[in-house]
């Protein structure tokens, strides 16, 4: 019996072992190299949820958006409250251009988690994208009141009052942005505020 759980022992330890090997090349951006080992690990503990996840932002790193796809859909199958698999989908159907679907799982991801910035940025474009401008706007405030330092949420936000002719309000959130170091809002800002 003794023989059973030293082998199983080990058996576990080579798991942690892989997983902690791969999540150190996700980590230094080695994403085919952090792929290989996410198999591995999956293969011998098919739910592992940390391992699948990471798999699929490898994936999506590497542009391979419909492997990132299947892994993220995995995840939310092992568990329906994660976040961060709901707010990648989100980003998914933005990126698929599906705006509504993107709305319908930011909305979900923002009932799991209400303090992820992220979530009501992405609901923000999402509803940008469908000319939802009044509501776009105050997602982008409601990530920025969560996150004041996230850049991208200040340049969308500006787009939306250049959109609405508010020239003022857009130069003041580009010029927020360009505060931020967004490379975007740096060429914008000096196309059309003076």
């Amino acid at each position: 019996m003794s023989k059973y759980l030293i082998f199983f022992l080990l058996f576990i330890s080579c798991i942690k072992e892989d997983s902690r090997t791969a999540d150190n090349y996700y980590e230094k951006n080695n994403f085919n190299k952090a792929i290989e080992l996410y198999n591995k690990v999956i293969e011998l503990k098919p739910n592992d949820i940390k391992s699948i996840y990471r798999r699929a932002r490898s994936y999506e790193e590497l542009k391979k958006y419909d492997l990132s796809f299947k892994d993220f859909n995995r995840v939310l199958k092992l568990d329906k409250n994660n976040s961060n698999a709901t707010l990648s989908i989100a980003i998914h159907h933005i990126r698929k251009s599906n705006y509504e679907l993107a709305e319908m799982y930011s909305n979900k991801a923002i009932k799991i988690n209400s303090d992820l910035y992220q979530s009501y940025f992405t609901l923000g474009r999402s509803l940008q994208y469908q000319g939802k401008f009044l509501d776009a706007i105050q997602a982008f405030n409601t990530s920025i009141s969560i996150n004041n330092n996230y850049s991208n949420s200040y340049y969308y936000l500006g787009l939306i009052y250049l959109k609405l002719k508010n020239d003022k309000k857009a130069c003041e959130n580009f010029s927020i942005a360009v505060s931020l170091k967004n490379e975007d809002a740096i060429k914008i800002k000096k196309k059309y505020c003076y």
